[in-house]
């Protein structure tokens, strides 16, 4: 069984995500809906079970104008 999390940004935001799983691993990830007509979703996979906990973390929501200097 695959649980699905999804973070979803639209309009000119974006929201870094991280993403730990119980084994140590981590991936960032930040979601911007700038420019786009619809949002931009990103799907996360969790894998169930009494030994795999995945934690997500969202935010702080910020304006994207679209200048990754910030």
């Amino acid at each position: 069984m695959t649980i699905s999390i999804q973070v979803s940004v639209n309009g000119n935001y974006k929201a870094p995500v991280k993403v730990t799983r119980e084994d140590g691993s981590e991936e960032n990830h930040v979601v911007s809906g700038f420019g786009l007509d619809r949002p931009n979703v990103l799907s996360i996979n969790h894998y169930h079970g009494s030994s795999n906990i995945t934690t997500v973390t969202v935010g702080p929501e910020e304006q994207d104008d679209g200048n990754d200097a910030g």
